[in-house]
């Protein structure tokens, strides 16, 4: 967490474009409508936000780190979550999809954190993992355990699933 608080202000800087870039593909897997309350877990300094507001009736952002909430755009219906992924504050069900790009593969705790998206979550998951993670084969693996893979799409650097 103290890492990602020391690096906020330049966070869009050094990954913005690449983050742009993945979501630019996961967006294409996914639909909102108008009455959706949409989860974006890890969702840093809020940088695919405002386009998800724009389709939905709210959408949350969750991220372990202070500093990226701080630089998180304030928007009506839009609203963010100081949190643990592996400990997601909400009832079940409550969420309409879940998007999470470039997060999972930086957990310990990674089983817990598919099984509470699994438990808030019920639509569609957008997932992206980096392929340079310390377990990634057996978190690409063990996806399909918790969701239904319903697309998967292998980029240079990323893995990126449509889970129902």
């Amino acid at each position: 967490m103290k890492y990602y608080d020391e690096i906020a202000k330049g966070y869009d800087e050094l990954y913005g474009e690449e983050q742009k870039k993945k979501w630019a593909i996961a967006k294409k897997l996914i639909s909102f409508s108008k009455s959706d309350v949409v989860l974006d877990l890890g969702c840093g300094t809020g940088l695919i936000i405002p386009e998800i507001a724009k389709q939905t009736k709210m959408v949350v952002g969750m991220d372990y780190s202070s500093g990226m909430l701080e630089k998180a755009p304030k928007l009506e219906n839009a609203i963010y979550v100081l949190g643990d992924a592996a400990d997601i504050p909400f009832e079940d069900k409550y969420f309409d999809a879940v998007i999470s790009l470039t997060m999972i593969q930086d957990i310990k705790e990674w089983r817990s954190v598919l099984a509470e998206i699994k438990r808030v979550c019920k639509g569609d998951v957008v997932l992206t993992l980096l392929k340079r993670g310390k377990d990634i084969e057996d978190v690409k693996t063990r996806i399909g355990k918790f969701f239904k893979v319903k697309n998967f799409i292998e980029e240079e650097k990323d893995y990126i699933f449509l889970l129902g």
